[in-house]
């Protein structure tokens, strides 16, 4: 365990020390570091991990917003879900 920040577990040491991994090349380690400050669903997180770094922030928040859209879109109603009374 890590006492300075009380992380336990960054990554598991299999997926760091394995060959070819994309943490680690050349002797140096790379980490994706998100933080957000606009309270972004759980079911977007991996969506918005995926998204190229190297695009700027407005862009990646746009594409965010666009899945977001999607995933509402495709989510059936409630009503249609659950069953209604009497029935």
């Amino acid at each position: 365990m890590n006492i300075a920040s009380g992380i336990p577990k960054l990554v598991p040491l299999g997926m760091i020390q394995q060959e070819g991994s994309p943490y680690v090349q050349n002797d140096t380690m790379f980490i994706k570091i998100m933080i957000n400050f606009i309270d972004l669903p759980k079911k977007l997180l991996s969506y918005a991990i995926s998204l190229n770094p190297g695009l700027p922030i407005n862009i990646q928040q746009h594409l965010v917003k666009q899945e977001e859209e999607r995933q509402i879109q495709q989510t059936p109603p409630v009503s249609d879900v659950l069953p209604q009374d009497g029935v």
